[in-house]
């Protein structure tokens, strides 16, 4: 995922990247069978051609409620079973489930954050945790990067991110740095934007000693990929190349959100730092 903020600061941070391409539900973040029904009932469950494992058994990918053939409630070869004090009766005679819920189910993103780049000064942010809060990255609730609006000239001076979130239409901006509207001399503003079926996943630029800001982000480029023709182009580079040069990759997944830090401000030159998750 990417995370990023909208006050540009002297340095680059790290990046985080969800891979909700092929995200792995493991069982770790799954419900966990620690007990299973009474041998009084075991009889009239093989009958129905039900077996409950011995216990502890991992349920694979299935969440609460869960079924004691291993699939969610919502499939038609088991039996669901609700976990702690709420039974389930087959036949009339009630199944006893204990399970021991492992936050928070199966629908956890893995997520990888990148290296800083770039200086430290100025405020940290981290948009990840703004959307998400500080809990794990879901399914559910993982961001999508829909643009970026940069606000630069011989430095990297703001940033703009747009965000999705889950299923929903609403947008999100959250802006970090110089203002995009401050009003300075050499400076400009360009936006790049997903299309259909496209995502980032790669940004790479230059971070630097500029001899009036100091350590700054000097140059960005992004490059966005179509998960329906697998094209990808790349936008940029926007700002100077005369520093260090770094890439952040997505690996098989998606940049979601961008932290680091920066310095709020109407005037100009007050980005420095950069992550992208």
């Amino acid at each position: 995922m990417f995370l990023w903020s909208s006050v540009f600061v002297a340095s680059l941070v790290t990046a985080t990247t969800a891979d909700i391409t092929s995200r792995d539900n493991t069982a770790q973040c799954c419900d966990k069978l620690l007990s299973s029904a009474s041998p009084a009932v075991e009889p009239f469950l093989a009958l129905l051609g039900v077996t409950i494992p011995i216990p502890p058994v991992d349920l694979g990918i299935c969440c609460k409620p869960i079924s004691i053939s291993g699939c969610d409630n919502n499939c038609t070869d088991g039996i669901p079973v609700t976990c702690a004090s709420d039974p389930v009766s087959v036949i009339g005679i009630d199944i006893g489930v204990d399970c021991t819920p492992i936050p928070p189910c199966c629908n956890t993103l893995a997520t990888t954050t990148s290296p800083l780049f770039g200086s430290d000064d100025g405020d940290a942010f981290d948009d990840l945790t703004t959307l998400v809060g500080n809990g794990p990255v879901t399914t559910d609730n993982a961001p999508s990067i829909q643009a970026f609006t940069l606000r630069f000239g011989s430095v990297i001076d703001g940033l703009a991110v747009t965000y999705a979130q889950g299923t929903g239409p609403d947008l999100t901006t959250i802006s970090h740095g110089t203002s995009l509207t401050a009003a300075q001399s050499g400076l400009m503003n360009r936006t790049v934007a997903v299309g259909t079926n496209e995502t980032f996943t790669a940004v790479s630029g230059q971070t630097g000693f500029h001899t009036t800001f100091g350590v700054r982000v000097l140059q960005l480029s992004f490059t966005i990929s179509n998960s329906f023709t697998g094209a990808s182009r790349v936008v940029g580079p926007f700002g100077t190349s005369t520093g260090t040069a770094f890439t952040v990759t997505g690996g098989n997944g998606t940049l979601i959100a961008v932290g680091g830090s920066a310095v709020d401000t109407n005037s100009t030159r007050k980005w420095n730092l950069f992550h992208v998750q």
